[in-house]
């Protein structure tokens, strides 16, 4: 089985962080779903902006694991 599952998350004008964080938290829990069923990958969690974020199932992280990174690109 193999499939690729990415999920985006921009928090609105205004968000506080606690919201956003519940937000990240439930995604990270549905990515994180689809990365175990497979049973081979991880998930990457990439920060673009501090109110922007992308959640990933990811062959470069190991089964079982999150990791987190910041954008390259961001300044």
């Amino acid at each position: 089985m193999s499939f690729q599952h990415e999920v985006s998350l921009q928090a609105v004008v205004g968000t506080c962080w606690e919201v956003l964080q519940e937000q990240l938290e439930g995604t990270h829990e549905e990515v994180r779903s689809f990365a175990v069923s497979d049973g081979r990958y991880g998930v990457l969690i990439t920060r673009h902006r501090h109110d922007a974020y992308s959640l990933a199932v990811s062959p470069d992280v190991p089964y079982g694991m999150t990791y987190e990174r910041d954008d390259p690109g961001t300044p």
